[in-house]
């Protein structure tokens, strides 16, 4: 009797935390500077200096949100033109990254050298604080590149499937940055403007690092001609605004809640409120790091319309982030005696943390609904969603509990406007979902996606073990497949066969390899076959020789079809075989 196909997620889930841990860690790296460099200030230069660190971050923030629109924009556009088998596009958006990050570089460090005395005092809202802000403010500005074109190799280097070379480079950065820190501000006395260009200088070797990993060996991913194209432009633009847009945010926020809490809770409030921003900062590596792993698979695997990888993946993350969400809270509540001995803080901070964590768990899962919409290209639910979670909300709140509602902690403001912001998103997509079903074309509930040809029984999605005998032992479920579309006898023949013999390569050919996820449509006369194994790189068409016993077999189904395409990305090698079928 034969097993019932069923796509599992032992692929997709060993690539996705084989990506997750390199994207943490390189989200932990920012974070990792700013714990270094706020300990290091609080302990050498006093609580002033830790404070002028806390208002100077939006200028930071900005520039993290430039490097974000850039390269989550370009991984997205880069990832769906993979996932077309079109990888001469998908390099060009790697130029045209490339490109933008210098041009923005060039001009946002012309006009915060210009002008850093009166965004300075801005930041300070004209406190006394100005002149250390300044001090830390001008040199970010002027090292405002390294910030910027470090977010562009990271990004690509993921999609090139080199995730221990993200891993080397955040590595570099951290161990550099601390030890520039204790060099420029202990050994010779540089202050703030020491700890500042220690940012700078170990982002700087992070990004060349990058850079020069991205080019060695074999990749996808190269510098030719400056290719500025308008409409790559705008493509970037409009696919990483959702995830810039929350970095901009984050920057206004920071502004608008350094007001509120100095004004609502004094000095002492600032001070703890500069520990839980910084610990906050420590939270995007879950936050962000769990839906940014998934997001450019996802975009891929949307292309494809590919849906139940797209379900495995968000079922993925949701776990993900709800336990790591949970471990964070636990464990930053344990320690909150030492957090506090740390900053050099002498009131009972178990109350904010408790909160802080809250609004954690709450973010995470926001974030990760965000990051679905914005792959599936629902761009504006996912920037309202955004601007309500990270921006009004939490300000709204603060200002709430800070003004109005005083028999209340004033931290509770995280947590609520979390929950808030989550209630509005399951009403947003609620609503879209029930006038879907007033249509020919009803979308799925909570991601929206449209199912037509899952409902119409025009795909089949599966996993394998790699080895031959579960392969042979699919054909007969493959030829009902064949059979409940009406293909064509000769379709149907092709399909078998190209199925058949591409296994047969992968298997023999690819190491280490556990499972093959195979993916089969019919749409519009058009059938096709996406085979996907993890691996290294190994293209059949290409690293098999000649006289090779397989290439026969490969050559045959060439033949015989009318599109085979090999792509890389994201770890995975992907044969895409497409025919029409001529229904005789």
């Amino acid at each position: 009797m034969t097993t019932e196909l069923r796509h599992d997620d032992r692929l997709l889930r060993k690539r996705y935390f084989r990506t997750l841990l390199p994207v943490m860690f390189s989200m932990l790296g920012g974070t990792a500077n700013a714990l270094i460099d706020s300990a290091l200030v609080s302990v050498r230069l006093g609580r002033d200096a830790l404070s002028a660190v806390t208002l100077s971050m939006p200028v930071y923030l900005v520039l993290c949100t430039v490097g974000t629109l850039i390269s989550a924009g370009a991984m997205i556009c880069s990832s769906r033109e993979a996932g077309r088998g079109k990888m001469h596009r998908a390099r060009e958006y790697y130029r045209t990254a490339f490109d933008m990050g210098i041009a923005a570089s060039v001009i946002i460090t012309l006009f915060g050298v210009l002008f850093c005395k009166p965004v300075s005092m801005l930041l300070a809202n004209g406190s006394e604080l100005w002149e250390k802000v300044y001090s830390y403010t001008l040199v970010t500005f002027a090292g405002s590149g390294a910030f910027i074109m470090l977010y562009v190799p990271l990004g690509f280097l993921q999609l090139d499937g080199k995730n221990r070379y993200i891993s080397l480079c955040i590595t570099l950065m951290v161990v550099s940055d601390l030890l520039l820190d204790v060099l420029l501000i202990y050994g010779f006395d540089l202050g703030l403007g020491g700890a500042a260009a220690a940012s700078v200088v170990s982002s700087l070797l992070a990004a060349l690092c990058g850079f020069f990993a991205l080019g060695t060996g074999s990749t996808n991913y190269t510098l030719g001609k400056v290719h500025l194209r308008g409409k790559n432009i705008l493509l970037i633009i409009k696919n990483g605004s959702a995830m810039a847009l929350g970095k901009l945010y984050d920057a206004l926020k920071l502004h608008q809640l350094n007001v509120i809490v100095l004004m609502a809770a004094g000095e002492g409030g600032a001070a703890v409120w500069a520990v839980l921003n910084t610990l906050s900062e420590l939270s995007q590596i879950i936050i962000s790091g769990v839906p940014r792993a998934a997001s450019p698979i996802i975009s891929t695997y949307c292309t494809a319309r590919e849906n139940s990888g797209i379900r495995i993946l968000n079922r993925i993350q949701l776990e993900t982030g709800l336990a790591l969400s949970v471990l964070y809270t636990a464990a930053i509540v344990i320690l909150h005696r030492p957090i506090e001995i740390l900053f050099n803080i002498n009131v009972d901070m178990t109350t904010a943390l408790i909160c802080l964590g809250l609004s954690v768990v709450f973010s995470s899962m926001g974030m990760i609904w965000e990051r679905h919409m914005n792959s599936i290209s629902r761009i504006t639910v996912s920037n309202v969603s955004a601007f309500l979670r990270t921006l009004l909300l939490p300000i709204a709140f603060a200002a709430l509990f800070a003004f109005r509602v005083k028999a209340l902690p004033l931290w509770l403001f995280l947590p609520v406007s979390g929950a808030v912001s989550l209630l509005y998103m399951w009403a947003v997509v609620t609503v879209a979902y029930l006038a879907s079903r007033r249509t020919d074309k009803p979308l799925s509930p909570v991601l929206l996606l449209d199912d037509t040809l899952e409902r119409e029984h025009r795909t089949l999605s599966f996993s394998i073990s790699a080895n031959m005998d579960e392969a042979c032992s699919a054909a007969e479920q493959i030829k009902d497949f064949c059979m409940e579309n009406s293909m064509s006898t000769k379709a149907a023949m092709k399909l078998g066969l190209a199925i058949e013999e591409f296994l047969n390569v992968l298997i023999a050919r690819v190491d280490g390899i556990a499972s093959v996820d195979v993916f089969l449509f019919v749409v519009n006369e058009v059938a096709g076959i996406r085979i996907s194994c993890a691996g290294k790189k190994f293209d059949p068409f290409r690293d098999m020789e000649k006289n090779d016993d397989l290439m026969m077999g490969v050559n045959m189904i060439r033949d015989l079809t009318d599109t085979v395409v090999h792509t890389y990305t994201l770890g995975l090698n992907i044969i895409t075989v497409m025919f029409d079928d001529e229904r005789k």
